[in-house]
């Protein structure tokens, strides 16, 4: 069944003083991935450890942390290699995904070379006309060197559809960043905005479009990264 998700108003769960987590999702949710709000006040510190086997994804909603010794301004995406340890520090609320789940037991390569931050600004922008779309790729293989996991920024025109579909290998995370969204979830219609999250297992049917007729964007995850879509129509 898939699952909407209000984090802007989610229950926060105290990891360290100045320091809490909003869960997307957790070990009971999804086999795939974990996902969670990281909310650091202006005295947070947050240390990460990434699990063996595991990819990292940060996206800086909000504020201007540190991490390491680097600046991250606001939607800046961050990839973070496997068994290394990250420290993010200072007022941010920053959207964490870890794929696989630990302990998922899943084989491959992953990303290497510690980290990398890219200002979601500075990427290019595909444009797919025919569709009405376009698209900022921020994790597959060609950037992150990993099949892990598949991330990218997606933007709507008002009058762009796609059409109701599933992924048999692939569960899916959609973050609304901008605008109104009309999902559908479990064959019923469901408008989210800004703050909110749907979430699709597995052979899981949605649909998904503008719900006001305005342009909208969102953050799209495909876990694993060598996904398959299968329309239903």
């Amino acid at each position: 069944m898939g699952k909407v998700i209000d984090f802007a108003h989610g229950e926060a769960r105290p990891l360290s003083p100045c320091v809490s987590a909003v869960p997307l999702l957790d070990w009971f949710d999804s086999s795939e991935m974990m996902a969670a709000i990281l909310r650091l006040g202006p005295d947070g510190r947050h240390e990460i450890k990434v699990p063996a086997g595991s990819d990292q994804y940060l996206f800086v909603i909000a504020g201007t942390p540190r991490l390491d010794e680097g600046t991250l301004a606001p939607n800046t995406w961050v990839i973070l290699e496997e068994g290394k340890s990250f420290a993010l520090a200072g007022a941010a609320d920053i959207l964490s995904v870890t794929v696989p789940a630990p302990g998922a037991g899943r084989g491959g390569a992953g990303f290497r070379g510690g980290y990398k931050a890219m200002p979601v600004a500075d990427l290019p922008i595909i444009d797919l006309p025919a569709e009405k779309k376009r698209r900022t790729y921020l994790a597959n293989k060609e950037i992150a060197g990993s099949e892990r996991g598949h991330a990218m920024i997606v933007r709507y025109t008002g009058d762009t559809l796609t059409k109701r579909h599933h992924h048999p290998n692939a569960e899916s995370l959609f973050v609304v960043l901008e605008g109104k969204v009309e999902f559908l979830v479990d064959g019923k219609p469901r408008v989210l905005g800004p703050g909110e999250a749907a979430f699709f297992p597995m052979n899981d049917s949605h649909g998904l479009r503008s719900a006001d007729g305005n342009a909208l964007s969102f953050l799209e995850f495909h876990i694993p990264g060598a996904f398959v879509t299968a329309y239903d129509e």
